[in-house]
């Protein structure tokens, strides 16, 4: 969840920047500038003076599952340190019209923004003034965990979210392993300025910090901005994951939750999932496109387009990290009559995949789909310096994504289709079912 500070009046003038500014395909990581500071941050910046709007953000490598972070409270804390009592962030960014927002999340905690360039100084300050501030308003928080509660609560009823809790369960079964406890009721922090203070403090001292600015600012400018803007590296041994064992996998195992006032059914084919850092990542990428990346994927051909037993077919890969796995899934939903024809068909796409493999036309068609998603994906400089910023703190290479498909086209067909008969044995799968609740 994310606190944003903005103002009504400038935004239509920073839109029309934006609108005003056609996409520089040419881009790219050789575009960016890196170089570390004395305290040890890494710096990345891409200028970029075809409009005067500058974006920064503030990475911090933590990962809001670690225990310690659960207990004290670190996305709290770091979500709400700009909600001072007296409103004085507030009030700078709304009169200045600057966009300001803080955020921890996967593996990630984050604060940022963006502003006309003229205004990029005083944004920078309102970073510095919220990574320092050491009172919390009491209201807002509370109002914040209300929120977050009332999500979660609303998640309760809803059976995509009870299929997902209960298939990242038989991922992670281990008890008090805090992955299998992403869908768990949020517990409510006591409010205490010096403890979230101190929270906050630990997170943005983390080893591996960087600092990513994108837009109309030259290095020379941005190095006096940044000066002393964060404290010194600190590294204490609390702060470590503490979670770091394998995903403990039962495999070939079957759950079925009940939930009232159904009249659909919730299907999902579940197993861990292939870390970031795997050498057969690059296959496992494009098979999944194939699987279930796209209206012509498998998934959608079978249920969808030729027996309209659903709208929606999918796969997903949640939760994983650069060197360990997290959670796939083949998911789709079916009127409760259609439900074991259904079940069907989601198993036998899985089994044909397995047994006959992929074609080249499907590997070529995945790949040019993925490479044109990347060209969407750095349509601006904020995304192409974010991204690499992003890659580093998660301890990848600021170009996992080029790399990746780069790798993946020169796979040979049967290369990928040794790789999918190693890995996509329906025996490794588990069986999830959300249906009606039995009366």
């Amino acid at each position: 969840m994310n606190f944003v500070i903005f103002s009504k009046l400038r935004i239509p003038l920073l839109s029309l920047c934006v609108l005003g500014s056609s996409p520089h395909w040419g881009y790219s990581q050789d575009d960016i500038q890196t170089w570390f500071l004395e305290d040890g941050t890494e710096v990345m910046l891409l200028e970029d003076f075809r409009a005067p709007l500058v974006s920064i953000e503030l990475n911090f490598p933590v990962n809001r599952l670690m225990p310690w972070s659960m207990k004290n409270g670190g996305d709290v804390a770091f979500a709400c340190q700009t909600m001072a009592p007296d409103r004085r962030i507030r009030k700078k960014a709304e009169r200045l019209g600057v966009y300001l927002s803080a955020s921890m999340g996967w593996g990630r905690a984050r604060i940022g923004g963006s502003s006309l360039a003229t205004d990029f100084p005083e944004l920078v300050e309102l970073i510095r003034e919220s990574l320092t501030n050491r009172e919390f308003d009491k209201k807002e928080v509370r109002m914040w965990q209300r929120d977050r509660i009332l999500t979660w609560k609303s998640g309760t009823t809803n059976p995509r979210t009870e299929l997902s809790k209960h298939a990242m369960s038989l991922v992670y079964p281990l008890t008090g392993d805090p992955r299998n406890s992403l869908y768990d009721k949020p517990k409510s922090i006591r409010i205490n300025d010096q403890r979230l203070a101190a929270v906050r403090d630990t997170v943005i001292a983390a080893p591996g910090r960087n600092i990513a600015v994108s837009g109309a600012v030259r290095k020379e400018e941005l190095e006096l901005l940044i000066k002393d803007l964060l404290p010194p590296i600190d590294d204490p041994v609390f702060f470590h994951d503490t979670s770091i064992e394998p995903a403990s996998f039962s495999s070939g195992t079957e759950e079925i939750v009940e939930l009232k006032k159904l009249t659909q059914v919730y299907l999902a084919l579940v197993r861990d999932s292939m870390p970031f850092k795997h050498e057969d990542y690059p296959a496992y990428l494009v098979a999944n496109q194939i699987l279930g990346g796209t209206f012509s994927s498998r998934l959608y051909q079978k249920l969808r387009h030729e027996s309209g037993d659903t709208y929606s077919a999918t796969l997903s890969s949640w939760y994983t990290t650069a060197s360990r796995p997290g959670m796939l899934i083949l998911q789709t939903y079916t009127r409760a009559e259609n439900a074991q024809a259904a079940e069907r068909k989601l198993k036998d796409v899985l089994m044909e995949v397995y047994v006959d493999g992929v074609t080249d036309s499907e590997v070529q068609q995945a790949l040019a789909y993925l490479k044109g998603r990347l060209v969407f994906a750095r349509e601006t400089p904020s995304q192409v310096v974010n991204q690499a910023a992003v890659n580093k703190v998660a301890g990848l290479p600021p170009n996992f994504r080029e790399v990746t498909l780069e790798r993946a086209a020169a796979m040979g067909l049967d290369e990928i289709n040794s790789f999918i008969r190693s890995f996509y044995d329906p025996t490794k799968f588990a069986l999830v079912k959300v249906i009606p609740k039995r009366s």
